[in-house]
């Protein structure tokens, strides 16, 4: 017993130095693994104003209440991205290692002519100046010295992608600037087309050409890449010439609108495959990147919603469903009723009395109709036969809501609209015959259960 109770207190005495030895003797740094020393003893948020010459080229930094801008080689808003990433490296910037304490040749470090020059100054009278020559043999760390000193030291490789800068890197690329979660308005117009849309609370609306609701995700996406849009480049800051840029005449203007204020973008001709534009509140002329030109090339129905109906199967209450087409005609009244713990599906002909509908059958139904969707979208000179529906339904959903949505024919083609709207576009024929199938088969009374009572 006296030799069981010796281990356990073996045990625990051992526990307890290990225990110790991870809390006290793990915070030490492992050899080889001291923290490297700071190449400034500046922070980030103080530094005010920040100098690159890279690629033979100068631009100075300046921060302002504002945001940072640019004040050489021309005056400019800054990248606000870029201009923050100058600021977060220098004061982050570590060496890794020293080269030599005091060299006296500098041209095999790239240092006698350095590639790459960043000076800051600070808070505080703060200052400093960092230039960086070659990288070394292994490629992960960059030469580099302070001006004034003859030490050579390393740092590591990945920063020279942060001070590597031109002007046109470091400058506000946007090509338009707004608010872009206040915009309340857009229009775009391209030759004789146009379509204005506009946003009531979170939901969007076609004003003109014809009134109708707007593809909420088609619309939110053209902002967003509105606004994060870049230059391709820069053609002219100060462009007096619009002609030949083809900016006299636009092939295309984008309005986003913030109130009574508007930002507009022009596009005018294309040389290759980048589009002149220009910001009309600037007299700068700049490319657009060919995906983002690409991408305001699409037909403006895109932005129309095609769904004929705002309601799901799952949310609807009460249908009223119209047809008047070969097969049955006639309008028959599907409504959801409550069946003790559940609910069902009843129908009732126009002048006839209710019955219970097949659920699966009832869904069906459902699904069909909510499948319905405008394609291309036509004028009030086409013919529609929407004055003599074959289809004529209304959906009372979500606790008070209706629609409703006509189904017209003319010749071999198919026409939907919704009441209230002039937005009228085709509708595929093999969607509008699956819903007279779908009706047809939803008509048939549901088969007698055959199960056999339970005995008592």
């Amino acid at each position: 017993m006296r030799g069981l109770w010796s281990t356990m207190a073996l045990v625990l005495v051992l526990a307890g130095l290990g225990a110790y030895i991870y809390f006290v003797e793990s915070e030490k740094p492992a050899p080889g693994l001291e923290p490297n020393e700071k190449v400034f003893a500046v922070e980030s948020d103080k530094i005010q104003e920040v100098r690159v010459t890279a690629g033979g080229a100068t631009t100075v930094l300046v921060k302002k209440d504002t945001g940072w801008q640019i004040t050489e080689p021309m005056a400019t808003d800054a990248d606000p991205t870029e201009a923050a990433s100058l600021a977060t490296n220098l004061a982050s910037l570590e060496t890794s290692r020293v080269i030599e304490e005091n060299a006296s040749d500098l041209a095999p470090y790239g240092l006698a002519e350095p590639r790459i020059k960043v000076a800051f100054k600070a808070d505080g009278n703060v200052s400093g100046e960092v230039h960086l020559g070659d990288k070394t043999p292994m490629q992960g760390d960059l030469y580099a010295m302070k001006p004034g000193e003859k030490k050579v030291f390393l740092v590591s490789s990945y920063i020279e992608t942060t001070f590597d800068k031109q002007p046109f890197d470091l400058r506000d690329k946007r090509v338009v600037k707004f608010e872009r979660d206040k915009v309340d308005s857009v229009e775009l117009t391209r030759g004789p087309d146009s379509i204005r849309l506009t946003r009531s609370d979170s939901d969007w609306k076609i004003e003109t050409p014809m009134t109708g609701r707007a593809d909420y995700a088609a619309v939110e996406g053209l902002l967003t890449r509105l606004s994060t849009a870049g230059m391709a480049s820069i053609v002219e800051d100060n462009a007096t010439d619009l002609a030949k840029y083809g900016l006299d005449a636009p092939v295309m203007r984008i309005m986003a609108g913030v109130g009574s204020s508007q930002t507009v973008l022009e596009i005018g001709r294309t040389e290759g495959e980048q589009p002149y534009a220009r910001d009309k509140a600037r007299s700068m002329v700049f490319t657009l990147d060919a995906t983002l030109a690409d991408d305001l090339k699409k037909p403006f129905d895109e932005y129309h919603k095609k769904d004929l109906f705002e309601s799901r199967p799952f949310s609807a209450e009460r249908v009223r469903i119209g047809r008047a087409t070969t097969g049955s005609t006639g309008t028959w009244t599907f409504e959801k009723v409550k069946d003790g713990e559940s609910e069902k599906w009843r129908v009732t002909p126009e002048g006839g009395q209710p019955a219970d509908v097949d659920r699966a059958k009832a869904d069906e139904l459902l699904n069909k109709l909510a499948a319905l969707r405008m394609s291309a979208f036509v004028t009030s000179a086409v013919s529609t036969g929407l004055n003599a529906p074959i289809l004529n339904v209304g959906i009372s959903y979500d606790g008070g809501k209706f629609e409703r949505v006509r189904v017209g024919r003319s010749g071999a083609k198919h026409y939907g609209n919704r009441e209230g709207e002039e937005a009228t576009g085709e509708v595929d024929q093999a969607s509008v015959e699956a819903v007279w199938q779908a009706l047809d088969a939803a008509l048939v009374p549901p088969t007698p259960s055959t199960e056999a009572p339970a005995k008592p």
